[in-house]
């Protein structure tokens, strides 16, 4: 069965289109192999709106849309947009119209009590607790790179009733959210409590991206007081999940069983860790969860459940370690965020079909979920991104790139070259490293966008 699901998957990828259009290449094959391999299966998520999924999956257009695997689920997840559309921007021709739709897909399907559904599965009757966040993750990334400002505006509502609406109702006194639907989450697992860090970490981090989106519409009231509960939430985790003795953050309040990988990574995100305790976190993961297919999502037992699973400190989950590796950039680690890259996205490539990315890797190294196993998915394609922003260092700083910096932050690696599209152009970098180490830098940029120097 398993390499009867491993054919209808190439096949798939065979026959599938690509509008990768963009480029990236530096002195290192693993890290150009990485980069091909996720811009390659972020863009062969494009597909009509099939019922794919044998559950029934049910898009209520006719348009093409972004599901979250060619082989497995095969059904648009707003999760998965949180990464898939990073990977699109930075790798695509312009044509961005899947994106938009399916994005705006969902927040068309906005429930009344403000919470963004997971997917058209059930007919959007499904919250994952942690997916709503990633929408505005996603609308954020849109905008930022193409300068969408209608579709910012169109949703502007949709933004405010998510954050002023949903959020709150889950929110306790001291702004946590607090999870009352059980193990709902993207991976479906067995947390330690109720007060959960990465839950938190994810609601931070959307005040703030949502507080940018508003800005950008000329909403001030609503930038500021969003910027401000970000911060409240943020100062507030450091309080309830920093575990001094682990020197990282827990799963949750309630316990001390598990440091997860998501917990570290968002916590950092969100601003919650000073620089000495991020460095201390990524650390414990550095210890703890580092295996040669990457790094685990937990370093302990505690999520294994008979209705879960055994064997979860021993799989790797490449869509949370897409954000670790922002996390480690957040913490001025660039060499180990590159490190991650080349032996997570590394073993993917050497271990699979070398030219995707994977959902999920297995205990050992092995393949995720058995037969069903899928070896092309969009939520894994976090390479991508992260080479053109950091190791390429091009990076927007307003929509659509009307200010953009290019600051390469790639130690041991000797040069690199790209190009980025932009609506205006695209912009041609060019860097390699003089006798003394520092990259000399070339920069082509087209008319209406402006490289800032910070």
């Amino acid at each position: 069965m398993l390499r009867r699901t491993l054919v209808l998957g190439l096949l798939a990828l065979a026959l599938a289109p690509s509008a990768v259009a963009a480029a990236f290449e530096s002195s290192e094959p693993t890290l150009n192999d990485a980069w091909q391999a996720s811009a390659k299966t972020a863009w062969l998520m494009v597909s009509p709106p099939v019922n794919l999924d044998p559950r029934g999956c049910a898009v209520p257009d006719s348009a093409p849309v972004i599901l979250d695997g060619v082989v497995r689920d095969r059904c648009p997840y707003v999760g998965d947009l949180g990464v898939i559309g990073k990977a699109m921007l930075v790798s695509g021709d312009g044509d961005f119209s899947a994106l938009r739709r399916t994005l705006s897909m969902f927040a068309e399907a906005q429930h009344a009590d403000g919470s963004i559904p997971s997917s058209p599965y059930l007919d959007f009757s499904t919250v994952l607790i942690d997916y709503p966040a990633y929408w505005v993750e996603a609308s954020y990334d849109y905008v930022l790179h193409t300068g969408d400002l209608e579709y910012a505006r169109r949703y502007h509502q949709t933004l405010i009733r998510l954050l002023d609406g949903w959020y709150p109702s889950l929110a306790r006194a001291d702004g946590l959210i607090v999870n009352t639907q059980g193990p709902m989450d993207y991976g479906y697992i067995r947390r330690t409590g109720t007060v959960v860090a990465y839950y938190n970490g994810g609601y931070a981090r959307a005040l703030s991206l949502g507080a940018a989106l508003a800005q950008w519409v000329g909403d001030v009231a609503h930038a500021g007081s969003w910027t401000q509960r970000s911060r409240t939430v943020a100062a507030t985790m450091r309080r309830v999940f920093w575990d001094p003795q682990a020197g990282a953050f827990k799963d949750s309040e309630e316990s001390t069983a598990a440091h997860p990988q998501d917990a570290n990574a968002f916590a950092i995100l969100a601003g919650s860790a000073t620089r000495s305790e991020a460095a201390s976190a990524l650390g414990f993961l550095d210890r703890y969860n580092r295996r040669d297919y990457g790094n685990t999502m937990v370093e302990s037992e505690a999520f294994d459940h008979p209705a879960w699973g055994t064997h979860g400190k021993e799989r790797v989950y490449p869509f949370i370690s897409f954000f670790e590796a922002l996390a480690r950039y957040e913490a001025g680690l660039g060499e180990s965020a590159l490190e991650l890259v080349r032996r997570g996205w590394g073993y993917m490539l050497r271990a699979g079909p070398r030219d995707t990315t994977w959902e999920a890797i297995g205990p050992f190294g092995g393949g995720f979920q058995g037969t069903y196993t899928s070896f092309a998915s969009g939520w894994s394609a976090g390479a991508a991104p992260v080479l053109t922003a950091f190791a390429l260092g091009v990076r927007p700083t307003s929509p659509g790139y009307a200010t953009f910096t290019v600051i390469p932050r790639a130690p041991g690696i000797a040069w690199a070259k790209g190009e980025v599209w932009t609506p205006h152009g695209m912009i041609r970098v060019e860097w390699r490293r003089d006798p003394k180490g520092r990259p000399l830098i070339a920069v082509s940029n087209p008319p209406g966008t402006r490289r800032a120097l910070r």
